[in-house]
């Protein structure tokens, strides 16, 4: 548990001291997001009934595209093998990677969000169910995303390939997320927050599974 704590402690460190990571989800983020609003138009009607797909898409796609950063450089300065030969298990690896990439995403997106909710004129209590759905549903987005990631680096960062092995994984869980409605509450929102974490609940202990063999493969 130390070890953990240790480790934890260094992702972060690198997290917030280079915040490369930070910058690259936000940017791409806030660059997609203006060019869907754009693409609509002003009716904030419009906007406002769409809001939720179009964020879930895009921070899909924002973990897809940035994830690799969090593991690139430690997989070409040769850290996995360094760390696994300080004592590190590779489950403790993949969980404090997946700890970091949490964090980055939470602390862009809590100013993200309500700064989107805002140009699609989101409510302020609509905004709150917005960011409790990203909270339930980001973890298993984030460790799908770590997965995905460290199979690029077993296939040659062949994009198209890491598409189609991941992506169906991700399906669900935005098919629940988006299907939320954030302007009523109601039972059905109830049932989609449970689903949301039992996908949380199931997906960690495979993806730790998963991981575990992908950052052991990095050794050889």
């Amino acid at each position: 548990m130390k070890n953990f704590e240790i480790l934890v402690k260094r992702e972060l460190k690198i997290l917030f001291v280079s915040v490369k990571h930070i910058l690259s989800y936000s940017s791409f983020f806030l660059l997609v997001f203006l060019l869907f609003a754009f693409s609509v138009g002003p009716n904030l009607k419009t906007l406002s009934s769409i809001y939720l797909p179009i964020l879930f898409m895009i921070i899909l796609f924002s973990l897809i595209l940035t994830s690799e950063n969090f593991i690139d450089e430690d997989f070409k300065n040769g850290c996995f093998k360094e760390l696994q030969f300080l004592g590190f298990s590779p489950e403790q690896i993949f969980l404090a990677k997946s700890f970091s990439m949490f964090s980055s995403i939470i602390f862009s997106n809590f100013f993200l969000i309500p700064l989107t909710s805002l140009l699609f004129g989101i409510s302020f209590s609509a905004t709150i169910t917005v960011f409790y759905i990203f909270l339930l549903s980001s973890p298993t987005l984030v460790l799908l995303s770590l997965i995905s990631a460290l199979f690029s680096l077993q296939i040659k960062r062949n994009k198209f390939i890491q598409f189609i092995i991941v992506m169906p994984f991700f399906i669900p869980i935005v098919i629940f997320a988006s299907s939320t409605d954030i302007f009523n509450y109601e039972s059905s929102n109830n049932e989609n927050f449970l689903i949301l974490f039992g996908f949380f609940l199931i997906t960690l202990p495979i993806s730790i599974i998963i991981g575990k063999l992908l950052i052991k493969e990095t050794n050889q």
